[in-house]
């Protein structure tokens, strides 16, 4: 996760308890959470498995480059890998600026 998308659910989670806190009616009582409590301690719990998830689905790793007696499609998927971000080996597209998927010609 970016520290600026880190700070900025910092932010917001700490938005969300004190506007939770501020609207809670009823004390606690021992043993038990009101229901702003019990609001804030869920959103605070979605704000982080949001950003767990979020940070998950970033990361993209790709094959370590191929040098030496490499085949000729080994040659090719290393260029489209080096050339576009979103190359998908196993169909041999990327995605371009237009939304659509086209095939590397590399």
């Amino acid at each position: 996760m970016t520290l600026k998308r880190t700070i900025a659910t910092g932010f917001m989670a700490a938005t969300l308890v004190a506007a939770a806190l501020s609207s809670a009616t009823s004390e606690s009582r021992a043993g038990s959470l009101s229901p702003g409590e019990a609001a804030a301690i869920a959103g605070i719990g979605g704000f982080i498995v949001g950003g767990l998830v979020a940070d998950s689905r970033a990361r993209h790793y790709r094959p370590a480059p191929v040098y030496g007696g490499a085949s000729a499609w080994e040659r090719h998927v290393a260029r489209c890998y080096a050339r576009y971000r979103s190359y998908d080996e196993y169909s041999d597209t990327f995605l371009g600026y237009d939304g659509y998927r086209h095939r590397c010609r590399l």
